[in-house]
């Protein structure tokens, strides 16, 4: 069956079970100019100019965002053309910008801890404090279910990249600061821990609380870490978290196991760039020839 617009394609590629809600909701807002500028039209629209004009409305992006976008719209193209709407490619011409992969934006923990310290409201409080504690990527920290939480042992399974599980396990502090946000909430015992303050217009069957709160997305946390620090981006928090404990001795495998990396060679821009953790060890070298 064809696809009678781009925006109905859209809607049966992202549509596919072997999305994850994740996934999904990730390609969906990084589709949004296409189907905003063409979606009432046919896919045969999606020309190389179209493709051309969407890639160049993106140029003022960090290449690592426009990169996921130009992967976002390939995917798209690639299902279409194996649908049989598309006869060539459109993206035929068009390349990924490169990287150049830089040292960790560590903030300077003092700072961090004055701000999060500000944070009145219950909510925001234990999730910044948690991404920062626990050196979690903004959508691990989102993804937490409340069912997920150890209480006894105050510890979280955290589900990471490709679905990797690990366990963080946070402080008393945290934990005073979940139950106060859990309170505030009547206390329930299962569904997304961090949630709107207001109740879902639309809300997805699998992603809402049984009284209509949803989960809260990326955009609205990174919107919420604006407001507080206009200047920062919620990703530092983590940066922040692991090259502090980068500079305070933890070793490559414990770095791993508290990030979440799943190789030891992502961790070389803490390491390598770390001038607190190369002064120790010259210190403490220096220490033993005497």
């Amino acid at each position: 069956m064809v696809a009678s617009t781009i925006a109905s394609a859209l809607d049966r590629f992202l549509g596919r079970p072997q999305f994850s809600l994740r996934t999904r909701e990730s390609y969906d807002q990084d589709l949004a100019l296409i189907r905003r500028r063409i979606g009432d039209q046919p896919v045969a629209a999606l020309t190389p100019e179209i493709a051309a004009d969407y890639l160049a409305a993106q140029a003022h992006l960090a290449p690592s965002t426009y990169n996921r976008r130009f992967a976002a719209l390939r995917s798209f193209i690639g299902w279409c053309m194996k649908q049989g709407w598309l006869v060539s490619n459109p993206l035929a011409q068009q390349e990924r910008l490169p990287e150049r992969r830089l040292p960790p934006r560590a903030l300077n923990p003092a700072d961090v801890h004055a701000t999060l310290h500000s944070i009145r409201d219950r909510r925001d409080r234990a999730l910044f404090w948690l991404i920062y504690e626990g050196g979690l990527r903004c959508r691990e920290a989102l993804a937490i279910d409340i069912e997920d939480i150890n209480w006894t042992e105050r510890g979280i399974v955290i589900r990471g990249k490709g679905q990797y599980r690990r366990e963080v396990f946070f402080s008393k502090q945290i934990s005073r600061y979940l139950d106060a946000y859990l309170g505030e909430r009547g206390n329930p015992t299962t569904g997304p821990l961090f949630v709107t303050h207001r109740r879902a217009k639309n809300p997805r069957r699998t992603d809402v609380t049984p009284d209509g709160f949803a989960r809260l997305s990326y955009r609205q946390a990174d919107t919420l870490w604006k407001h507080y620090t206009p200047d920062w981006d919620v990703h530092q928090l983590r940066h922040t978290a692991i090259t502090a404990r980068a500079a305070r001795g933890y070793t490559e495998v414990e770095l791993k196991q508290f990030s979440g990396h799943q190789s030891l060679r992502s961790l070389e821009i803490y390491i390598a760039e770390n001038r607190e953790a190369a002064k120790r060890k010259a210190r403490e070298w220096e220490r033993n020839q005497e």
